[in-house]
């Protein structure tokens, strides 16, 4: 039954596919062929989250299955991680026309989802994968500035990432994308370290990157450190 905000509580990631697949919350649902709830391990340590379905995954109901998700999959084997082992969702479930960006009411529309399969999964690493993505969690970051950054959204680490479909369109973003991909190990480990404070944007503080607004309205926190060995 929802709550007095509009949301509502699910047991188990299927239960929101289910009710995704037959969303009418907002206007993408008389455009689209298939919802796309998402897809992977209920456990996964690391959580992908893009910015909405394309073309393929429309046609499909799954995400990134097109040419982005074939570079996301390259990506995550020279980690390495298996695919199966991660939980690939967006911010919106269903496929805005043209593949324009996704407007804020259909943004919030689709919040509840995200934010019970967040709960549900409960990810050491939340990546975002492009701009909206990142905006979501940090309203004032800019993913040209923060990606590869690792940052502390509330208890958990975030991990801006390039979108996979960008790196397609430029050399530059593709060395950057599959250099900030390396960073997921230490991403882990980081979330396995004591909260510690780290200062905003624009101070320098040794040993720590810098952190930006996070939505909640709290100084979200950076770790960073000497690489070490993946934990996969």
């Amino acid at each position: 039954m929802p709550d007095s905000a509009g949301r509502r509580s699910w047991d188990s990631l299927e239960s929101i596919s289910s009710e995704v697949r037959v969303c009418t919350r907002c206007s993408l649902s008389e455009t689209r062929i298939n919802a796309v709830p998402g897809e992977g391990s209920p456990v996964a340590s690391v959580m992908f989250i893009g910015e909405g379905p394309g073309s393929q995954e429309d046609q499909q109901g799954r995400p990134f299955v097109g040419r982005a998700g074939k570079l996301l999959d390259n990506l995550l084997s020279a980690v390495p991680i298996e695919r199966r082992d991660v939980y690939i969702t967006n911010i919106v479930k269903c496929r805005p026309p043209n593949n324009r960006d996704p407007q804020p009411v259909e943004v919030e529309a689709c919040g509840p989802f995200l934010d019970a399969q967040i709960e549900l999964i409960n990810p050491r690493v939340i990546a975002t994968l492009g701009r909206h993505s990142l905006v979501h969690f940090f309203p004032n970051a800019k993913i040209s500035r923060d990606h590869g950054r690792i940052m502390r959204w509330r208890n958990r680490i975030l991990l801006p990432l390039y979108h996979p479909a960008a790196a397609l369109r430029s050399s530059r973003v593709m060395q950057a994308t599959a250099s900030d991909f390396e960073r997921i190990p230490e991403a882990l480990l980081a979330a396995l370290s004591p909260k510690r404070t780290a200062g905003r944007v624009g101070e320098s503080q040794s040993s720590y990157e810098p952190a930006v607004e996070g939505a909640s309205g709290a100084s979200p926190e950076t770790d960073s450190g000497e690489r070490q060995q993946s934990m996969f």
